[in-house]
């Protein structure tokens, strides 16, 4: 059985109706058109269906060879954007039957760049790949493992313990503001499904919501996850409650939306002006790649991008941190705070401290508490915080 193959080429920063670093969509269709007819030799077959959508034919093999993709990617990447750029380009890669294949031809770009990102699940049948220069992916509809449709068994969530961390400043060495956040016991697992996740996020916002009623001091962040206001399916249950949100407690309470991708998908921004911005007074992004890429963030919509440290050794987490910060220009020059997230060890929050992150938090910072940190002055060679 012949292999056969959709391949669509996006943007990895942007739609394809605008320029980027000088390179047109009428440029990447040329450029694209010219290497495939000369890199995909008879007796494979080739055709272009539309602006940078091709269907490849491989007589000769039963699916499409992922190292030769991923060559694609890589010489595509130099030929339109030199060897300065770095994941500019991205190829989505669909192999099913002939009418799936020809379907995944005329989805919108919007839709591949929010399947890229996570926002939106791959066509159910068949095999979709995100290829670029650096490797190849294999997506799998949500609640599946790559290539296999049986749903996962259902995993009890565990119970949610809710805690409070501050929130410190480091030019002002103060803490401005405490987030409420889960913990888990050891052994306990992360939720499974996206209700899971919420339903621990609006518990935390009612915990919160009650602090502040409470004591018009403080100041609080909560979690709101980017998929769970991203996919149509929760909105309502999150607009019917940010709404709830009493006026004198909104202008006290900032929303922290995490798990963002290093690219923040088209199909979210909306979501986070039309829900999240009308009822908290802030919006941070919470992104996990160090490499986040700011420049495709539209104006106003987020007042500070945290980095959140993943649980790797102290190596690694300086470096990605080092790598995250090096970016502070782009981020003062649109009016952004950055911030770290996770802070453990001496060594991160001075490293914080030398390269400007305007905010961090983490058990280096505070211990986790019961109660809301209040706003108070605490030197920086005094944290953490511990009553």
């Amino acid at each position: 059985m012949a292999g056969m193959a959709c391949l669509r080429i996006c943007i990895e920063h942007g739609a394809r109706s605008v320029t980027l670093d000088g390179v047109t969509p009428a440029k990447i269709d040329k450029v694209a058109s010219g290497y495939i007819d000369v890199n995909w030799r008879a007796p494979r077959r080739h055709g272009r269906v539309g602006p940078g959508a091709y269907v490849l034919i491989d007589p000769s093999a039963e699916t499409l060879n992922g190292e030769e993709l991923r060559q694609m990617a890589a010489e595509l990447q130099v030929h339109l954007f030199g060897t300065q750029g770095q994941q500019d380009l991205c190829m989505l890669t669909f192999e099913g039957d002939e009418e799936q294949v020809l379907k995944f031809t005329t989805l919108p770009e919007e839709e591949l760049l929010a399947m890229r990102g996570g926002a939106e699940p791959p066509p159910p049948e068949g095999r979709t790949r995100i290829v670029s220069q650096d490797g190849i992916r294999e997506l799998a509809p949500w609640g599946s493992t790559p290539r296999v449709a049986a749903e996962q068994e259902k995993v009890e969530a565990p119970p949610v313990r809710l805690g409070w961390r501050g929130v410190y400043s480091l030019p002002s060495q103060r803490f401005e503001a405490a987030q409420v956040q889960s913990f888990l016991k050891p052994g306990e697992a992360e939720p499974q499904s996206d209700a899971d996740f919420m339903d621990r996020d609006l518990q935390a916002l009612d915990r919160a919501v009650a602090a502040l009623e409470g004591d018009p001091r403080l100041k609080a962040w909560v979690g709101v996850r980017l998929w769970t206001v991203a996919r149509g399916g929760l909105r309502d249950t999150c607009r019917e409650r940010f709404a709830a949100i009493p006026p004198s407690v909104r202008e006290r309470l900032g929303a922290m939306v995490y798990d963002a991708p290093r690219d923040l998908p088209f199909s979210a921004i909306g979501p986070l002006r039309d829900l999240v911005q009308p009822y908290f007074a802030r919006v941070g992004l919470c992104v996990n790649d160090p490499g986040f890429y700011v420049q495709a963030l539209p104006d106003a919509l987020v007042h500070c991008v945290v980095f959140q440290l993943p649980e790797e050794d102290e190596k690694a987490r300086v470096l990605k941190a080092h790598r995250f910060l090096s970016a502070r220009g782009q981020y003062v020059a649109r009016s952004l705070r950055m911030g770290l997230a996770g802070v453990k060890t001496p060594r991160e929050l001075e490293l914080a401290r030398k390269m400007g992150a305007h905010m961090v938090k983490g058990p280096m910072i505070s211990a986790l508490f019961a109660t809301p940190v209040s706003d108070q002055v605490v030197p920086v060679t005094e944290l953490p915080l511990r009553t």
